[in-house]
């Protein structure tokens, strides 16, 4: 299960959530293909969401890549902290330093970065946390 981190305000305070990235997914990571089809098929009748059209979903190599990059060995993608400067978003720390690239829109108000995901030549977004801490 891969999670982010997001800013919340209730109570009159800020509080970090930890939610899921990918709510309606499940990945399973196997270094062999074929045996994981192997033991899924056992279950198929109980759990008929992991197949489409027969077939496993497949995570491209290029998403592998970015979400490896964004969530590390512990499938969590931490609050990024960033400005604004004359229209351009800088981030200073957090998984999306030096990936401003990937931002497709900001929600200042949530805290929320929406990113695009390279995926077989179309992007697919997800959101992250991202505070914005000053403007100019």
């Amino acid at each position: 299960m891969l999670t982010y981190d997001r800013m919340r305000r209730y109570g009159g305070t800020w509080h970090l959530e930890r939610r899921l990235l990918f709510p309606h997914y499940l990945f399973l990571e196997s270094g062999n293909e074929e045996e994981l089809k192997k033991e899924l098929r056992q279950y198929s009748r109980v759990f008929p969401v992991f197949e489409s059209d027969g077939k496993l979903v497949r995570v491209e190599p290029e998403e592998e890549k970015l979400l490896r990059m964004l969530c590390g060995a512990g499938h969590h993608s931490q609050m990024s902290k960033g400005y604004i400067r004359d229209g351009q978003t800088v981030v200073t720390e957090g998984p999306l330093r030096g990936r401003e690239n990937l931002i497709r829109k900001i929600d200042r108000h949530k805290r929320i970065a929406r990113i695009g995901v390279p995926s077989a030549g179309y992007f697919r977004e997800m959101q992250v946390g991202l505070e914005i801490v000053s403007k100019s």
